[in-house]
């Protein structure tokens, strides 16, 4: 909404304040049409509107999310897509609502800082919400890699490619529509989460994958792997590099869902958020640097250092880079409080859970230095 509100009003202004052209044209040839803005003033509306929506996520989070049963939401949303996509709205603000950086807003920035805040807060259901959203983005994605080559031989999808990935993806994240969770529970959950849990179960929760990793990255297969990615085609590598970014993180992430088991949902959503980063990044670079010998490579080992179990890269980013970055520093901390407790109440006698308890809290509440010299006594007396 904050989005709609920004670009139209600044189209709005700008209309007002652009001059008349003063070009004269022959009655033969039809007049053009004069865009009042330029490319700078395009990224600054992207930009005050990822911040007005930034605003608005956590209200949006307040919404309870309707799982996609809700037909009225369903048949408003359409309404609502036709009424943007009517001649009714002017043609500069479809080209920059329906456009690269409309579908970035919608698609990315909003996602990633909903899922940020989701894991820096307590509770768990949010987790799930958005695990589930980025399960279904991460297929969208996928399965859209081709989508120039298609374009190519079909004008009505390079015409219109960006109006449909705009409203699909605004289909799956809000919350009165839900389409993430619709397309969850209609297909995976009945068809496709016991293959993918067969599949994860076969490789041992990732460690098979793990496994294979490490023997391709070993000293004496290294340089052929990496001949081999080199000599394909620059559309090949990055498909590469897709489908290893997305195929088993989905099948980790519906494991996730499915099992609940420890932090893997925790995990994968910390995943999600950075690959999605590094994504649009190679996104946007790939124009200017993408022909440059080693630039997917560096993407691919990126990729696998979020991912692999061994490094844990995807918290150490989401931890030392985003979580400062979107001021959720307090309340992370506060989530691992709470986790530590849980952990303490798992791990010790019933009975002496509530003595514990007080004990660990008096510690949180004791000065530094007087903890030191507590323990200190508390070694001694041990001794």
């Amino acid at each position: 909404f904050a989005f709609v509100v920004v670009v139209v009003v600044v189209v709005a202004n700008n209309n007002n304040n652009s001059k008349p052209s003063t070009t004269t044209m022959s009655d033969e040839e039809p007049p053009e049409y004069e865009r009042p803005y330029d490319e700078m003033n395009r990224w600054i509306i992207f930009g005050i509107a990822a911040v007005g929506l930034a605003v608005l996520v956590p209200i949006l989070s307040k919404v309870k999310r309707t799982r996609g049963r809700s037909i009225l939401s369903h048949g408003i949303f359409v309404a609502l897509a036709c009424v943007l996509l009517s001649p009714l709205v002017p043609e500069e603000f479809q080209d920059i609502v329906f456009s690269e950086g409309g579908v970035l807003v919608v698609g990315s920035l909003v996602p990633i800082y909903s899922s940020i805040v989701a894991v820096c807060t307590f509770g768990e259901s949010d987790d799930e919400e958005w695990l589930c959203y980025w399960i279904i983005n991460g297929c969208f994605t996928y399965s859209t890699e081709f989508i120039d080559t298609i374009a190519d031989h079909v004008p009505f999808v390079a015409n219109h490619w960006y109006e449909m990935e705009f409203f699909i993806t605004l289909w799956l994240l809000l919350p009165w529509t839900d389409g993430s969770s619709f397309v969850y529970d209609s297909i995976f959950v009945p068809f496709l989460v016991p293959m993918m849990n067969g599949f994860n179960d076969k490789i041992g929760n990732g460690k098979k994958i793990q496994a294979l990793i490490l023997t391709a990255v070993n000293s004496s297969y290294l340089g052929l792997v990496w001949w081999i990615f080199m000599m394909m085609p620059e559309e090949a590598r990055r498909f590469v590099t897709v489908v290893i970014g997305t195929v088993y993180p989905i099948i980790a992430s519906v494991a996730a869902l499915s099992h609940h088991e420890g932090n893997a949902e925790t995990f994968w959503l910390t995943y999600w958020s950075c690959f999605s980063i590094l994504f649009v990044a190679m996104d946007y670079l790939e124009e200017l640097v993408g022909g440059i010998p080693g630039f997917y490579s560096l993407i691919l080992v990126a990729t696998v250092y979020l991912f692999l179990p061994m490094f844990q890269g995807a918290n150490v980013v989401f931890r030392r880079v985003l979580v400062p970055l979107t001021g959720q520093y307090e309340a992370m901390l506060l989530r691992d409080t709470l986790m530590l407790k849980r952990e303490m109440e798992a791990s010790i006698p019933k009975n002496l859970v509530e003595a514990v308890k007080t004990k660990a809290a008096q510690v949180l509440l004791m000065d530094n230095n007087k903890g030191d010299d507590a323990a200190a006594a508390g070694a001694k007396k041990n001794e």
